[in-house]
Order: C-alpha cells, then structure tokens, then sequence
C-alpha cells in the first residue's frame, strides 16, 4: 500500500464522517423546525385563551381538562372526545359562567369553539405536548395575575403534581 492509497483512503472515511454529520444535523434541523411549528401554534391558542380568560366573570373559571386522561386514562369517564364535550356542556349547565377547554394530544393541529367549550388539538409528536401546553399557559397566566381564575382536570398524578406546583388549582 502507497502513500498515494494511505490519502486516499483517509478521505474516504473523511468524507463519511462528513456524510454522518450531514445526515445529524439534517435530523436536528427538522426536528427544530417542528418545534418552533408548535410552539408557534401553541402561542396562537394561548392568547386566544388568554383573552378568554380576561373577559370571564369575577365568578366564572376557566376549566382546562387534560383531554385523554378523561378518555384513555384508568379511571376513564368518556369514551370518546365528544363525550368530553357533553360532559362540559353539563358543567356548563351548572356554572354557565365558566369556559371550559380540552385539550388533547392530535397529529394535526386543530381547534374547535362551540359556544363556551373550545377543544383543542396540539398538533406534533411526541409525549405530553398536551400537558406541556397547559404547563406553558399556567405559568402564563400566573405571570399576569389570573391564575385564580383557571382550574386543571387531569387523572395524571405528575402532573396534578406540577400544575399544583404552580399554584393552580387541579381537581382530579
């Protein structure tokens, strides 16, 4: 074996360290780029609900349910999404100055209003987005002072956990 082969198989594996860098850092760029997409998306639903929020009663609260705990969860209470939906509709009916949203966890992005119940799809990949969103618009709302106004309905114990955390209050 020459020198001119010792080269020439030194770029060889160089160039294949390059293609592996390529190839990771393509992977990080689309994995970025759906991340900012939702956060983007995120941050629309947020202030939507935000302005909600300013506009409810001094009596009324916004109840935000963790959709699929409700649905998929070990002490499910629906079967389905519109179930949930009836469900808000009877509390509705109870406290019709409340609003309540559920959110679950989609691969399409996705909100839906009718009248005082909105249900919202994340949108994305990946574990918890629903969770993460109501973590996100939580803290949100304690920055601005209405934190009070807002009650969590999950079944998932960690999370209860860290809505309470930032003093939020869950109803399990």
């Amino acid at each position: 074996m020459g020198s001119q082969q010792i080269m020439m198989d030194s770029r060889m594996v160089h160039v294949r360290e390059l293609k592996s860098e390529i190839a990771r850092l393509r992977a990080e760029n689309t994995a970025l780029r759906a991340e900012n997409e939702e956060l983007s998306h995120h941050l629309d639903l947020a202030i939507l609900a935000a302005e909600d929020l300013r506009g409810l009663s001094q009596d009324g609260k916004l109840v935000i349910v963790d959709g699929w705990n409700y649905v998929l969860g070990s002490r499910r209470e629906a079967k389905t999404p519109a179930d949930l939906v009836a469900m808000a509709r009877l509390h509705l009916d109870e406290r019709p100055q409340d609003l309540v949203w559920i959110v679950l966890d989609g691969p399409r992005e996705n909100v839906r209003v009718d009248g005082r119940v909105r249900v919202s799809y994340t949108g994305g990949t990946g574990l918890h987005r629903a969770d993460r969103f109501i973590c996100d618009f939580v803290r949100m709302a304690r920055f601005r002072g209405d934190v009070s106004k807002i009650v969590v309905k999950t079944r998932d114990k960690d999370f209860a956990k860290e809505i309470s955390r930032l003093s939020c209050s869950v109803s399990c």
